[in-house]
């Protein structure tokens, strides 16, 4: 609750006319009902992951998609609970926007390009052939880059009505946010990483804290998938 709590202390400290959608994803340290309080105060909109009458975890990819049904604007910003914003830090993307771009983010990242006769990549003790392993984390502007995380990702509402929202057979994590990339690509829409965003990332906090699956074996499995889902197509090089 904590970290959720930060969060919420630099969003409102750092920015101006947005709404407030939180994804309540079964929580169980009190965030509930502190959400809760929230909504009641007008300050956010609160929806419940649900499974029949029950509340549940959908996971991070059906979380992200159960917050997207409520939007009625014209974007959308995914942010996750444990990145910190700064000043001027939505300005950034909205200016990005305004310039054409389709999908603007904060993070970006390399994959390997698929290709014969590849190296390996040991994950979890075993080794894997290295296509579409994500291997470096962008940090300047002139770094070569794959995809955008979906944290901190703006995205017009364009985008997820002609391609859809995020492929659930990479539940309930990992290898989504190249996934939506890759199908934007394919699409014609423009995505440009904004390295100059201003956010703060304390990267796995709710996998940490929760440990609602085992990383290793869901990294491999969604890899996996992804691997078979794209076989072989790669962005071209911008």
């Amino acid at each position: 609750m904590n970290i959720t709590k930060g969060f919420v202390l630099h969003l409102f400290a750092n920015t101006k006319n947005f709404n407030l959608i939180f994804v309540d994803n079964n929580s169980t340290d009190g965030t509930s009902e502190w959400l809760r309080e929230g909504m009641q105060n007008q300050q956010w909109q609160v929806v419940t992951a649900m499974k029949g009458n029950e509340p549940t975890n959908l996971g991070v990819i059906g979380g992200r998609n159960l917050g997207v049904r409520y939007v009625t604007s014209d974007y959308f910003l995914n942010i996750d609970n444990d990145q910190y914003v700064e000043e001027g830090w939505l300005d950034v993307l909205h200016q990005r926007l305004s310039e054409g771009y389709d999908i603007v983010g904060c993070e970006a990242w390399k994959l390997v390009p698929p290709s014969k006769g590849e190296g390996v990549v040991v994950v979890g003790g075993q080794a894997h052939k290295r296509s579409y392993f994500p291997h470096k984390r962008c940090v300047n502007r002139k770094d070569d880059w794959t995809y955008i995380g979906c944290g901190g990702m703006l995205i017009k509402k364009a985008v997820y009505e002609k391609i859809g929202l995020f492929d659930e057979r990479f539940s309930p994590a990992y290898f989504e946010d190249p996934d939506f990339c890759f199908q934007a690509l394919q699409a014609g829409f423009k995505l440009c990483w904004c390295p100059e965003c201003k956010i703060t990332h304390l990267a796995h906090q709710t996998f940490n804290s929760q440990k609602l699956f085992e990383k290793n074996d869901q990294f491999v499995q969604s890899w996996t998938r992804f691997k078979d889902k794209w076989n072989g197509w790669f962005p071209r090089r911008r």
